[in-house]
């Protein structure tokens, strides 16, 4: 008898226990509630980075031939003939050579300073352009107040820039910009003089500096905002179609640091496109809107990239002539034969393969 009672004692303790724990895990399940749902929906749906497109070209100047073009057609003259491709991509970008104010003098010691109407920032939203360097030797050519209209200018249009600035932390400040759900973040700096460019902690100027550290810890510092970084550096010798090994060496570490595009200007000439671990350099895209100081001069392209975060999956360059008016054509005949020749003998020099169906050059790593 004592035994049957303690053996129905114990089932009802049994019991009792199963339900306090069925309890206690029901009370739980409810105070996680909709949060267990959402890690779990996090968990299975991650965040997809798109892949973008980016239009890049070389350097632009309103000033001379093309400032007398805006005065007669108007300021979104110099793009009529590239507008329907510079737009088209995710980002456009490119090398702004010259301040768009009316204001200030030429600094004294400069050969050659450029001026444009602030009236031309219509052609470039006209034409696409997302990001702008200003980390060049032509950005303080007319004083710290057109400099700073220059950079107000680009604000009011919405135009992304990076390079110059009130002072040294906003000329190193990248740029970013979202498209859908990616960030993608734009670095500018320069390497040619005046040294004098160069901005102060209190000061206005440009992203000088030829220290490379001060380059990748920015770089590092962009990545972690952004999805993608491209990199713009004013670097070089003018005229010179081979990339120097400073070049080189500062272009494979911006690489190194998180950049995936370095997209780069001053030689006024074009130098090779190089692939470095899944990556791309463009030692110098040549002139884009400009007044050529050469017959090489007259020679570009349009580089359009396809990338995801992890590689470059299409790479492709179109040859373009700058006419009298120093406004971008595309290239025919002879002058495409030529640029294409250029822009082949440049990249297979830096190891990159390259085939040319119909006029449109391809570049690719081996």
């Amino acid at each position: 008898m004592r035994a049957r009672q303690q053996a129905l004692t114990l089932i009802v303790v049994v019991v009792g226990v199963l339900v306090l724990a069925a309890t206690a895990t029901a009370a739980v399940a409810r105070r996680q509630g909709s949060g267990s749902s959402a890690v779990s929906a996090a968990v299975a749906t991650p965040t997809v980075v798109p892949t973008i497109t980016v239009t890049a070209v070389g350097d632009i100047c309103f000033a001379s031939a093309p400032g007398r073009l805006i005065k007669s057609k108007g300021p979104k003259a110099p793009f009529s003939q590239v507008a329907a491709m510079t737009s088209a991509a995710t980002v456009t970008v490119g090398n702004l050579e010259c301040v768009l104010s009316k204001r200030g003098s030429p600094v004294a010691g400069k050969a050659y300073a450029f001026e444009g109407d602030p009236s031309a920032v219509q052609g470039l939203t006209y034409a696409g352009f997302d990001f702008l360097a200003l980390g060049n030797n032509h950005s303080g050519d007319y004083g710290h107040t057109a400099l700073l209209d220059t950079v107000a200018n680009l604000n009011k249009a919405g135009i992304g820039h990076a390079g110059a600035g009130a002072n040294w932390a906003a000329a190193v400040q990248p740029a970013i910009l979202v498209k859908g759900t990616a960030r993608i973040a734009f670095l500018s700096f320069c390497q040619i003089g005046p040294s004098s460019f160069k901005a102060a902690k209190s000061a206005p100027g440009t992203a000088y500096t030829l220290d490379l550290p001060t380059v990748t810890n920015a770089i590092k510092s962009a990545r972690k905002q952004a999805d993608y970084v491209i990199v713009a550096i004013h670097w070089g010798v003018e005229k010179q179609t081979t990339p120097t090994t400073t070049q080189v060496k500062f272009g494979r570490a911006a690489i190194d640091a998180g950049a995936d595009l370095v997209l780069s200007h001053h030689p006024h000439v074009i130098e090779g496109i190089e692939f470095y671990k899944g990556k791309l350099i463009a030692y110098s895209l040549g002139n884009f809107v400009f007044s050529p100081g050469s017959a090489i001069g007259h020679d570009t392209l349009i580089l359009s990239i396809q990338l995801t975060q992890h590689r470059i999956t299409a790479a492709t360059a179109r040859p373009y002539m700058i006419d009298g008016d120093g406004r971008p054509v595309l290239a025919t005949g002879k002058n495409e034969t030529r640029i294409i020749k250029a822009i082949t003998t440049t990249s297979q020099g830096r190891g990159t393969v390259v085939t040319v169906p119909r006029g449109v050059v391809h570049l690719k790593a081996k």
